[in-house]
């Protein structure tokens, strides 16, 4: 792989992770949820592997509230550029937490994701905070390119790619290439939740 196209896709991610930690101060998210909860930055924008418009953040506390949650976020869909504030409640769901998703439009006219789970401190899991760690010990520069690699193209293709599968098929399964992941994808099963972790340490 010629040395110019990996580090470009490098410089694509760490483009598209400025810009999200932009909005994120646009919008003051993590002020507007310090005072009910914990938040924290987890998913590809923590990684440093973003690609799709996405941003992801959960919150903890001892007891997520819906309408503390709306009083928090309410006040943003008066901030320009915010077009949609979605919400569901999945307590009583395998998620157990709350659920919210900003849509942002940027000035050049690109939209931008932002999903918010408000989950309890003892929330069982999985949660993606616990695999941010262990994730980034665990990366080699050749696994994260493989991983910008694949969300690249599946980008391209119009495929969606949960950001959890991408990298354990990388980083335990060895899984190289669009082509390689797809066929990957097809024989595991991907629409569940996973509270799969790399091993501890360096990967080899």
């Amino acid at each position: 792989m010629p040395v110019p196209e990996a580090a470009a896709r490098r410089d694509r991610a760490a483009r598209r992770r400025a810009a999200a930690l932009g909005i994120l101060g646009t919008l003051g998210l993590a002020d507007r949820w310090r005072p009910l909860g914990r938040p924290v930055v987890v998913g590809s924008v923590a990684l440093d592997l973003v690609v799709e418009p996405d941003i992801d953040l959960e919150i903890y506390s001892p007891a997520p509230s819906a309408a503390q949650g709306f009083a928090a976020l309410v006040p943003c869909t008066e901030l320009p550029g915010v077009r949609r504030l979605r919400f569901t409640n999945a307590l009583d769901l395998p998620d157990q937490g709350l659920y919210w998703r900003l849509d942002y439009e940027t000035e050049s006219g690109g939209t931008w994701r932002i999903d918010m789970w408000w989950l309890a401190d003892d929330h069982p899991g999985p949660r993606a905070a616990d695999l941010v760690g262990p994730l980034r010990a665990a990366l080699t520069e050749e696994m994260r390119d493989a991983i910008l690699t694949i969300k690249e193209a599946a980008a391209a293709e119009g495929e969606p790619l949960p950001g959890v599968w991408g990298y354990r098929a990388v980083v335990a399964d060895g899984v190289r290439g669009y082509p390689a992941f797809t066929a990957w994808r097809a024989r595991t099963a991907t629409d569940r939740l996973t509270s799969w972790r790399p091993a501890t340490g360096p990967a080899r």
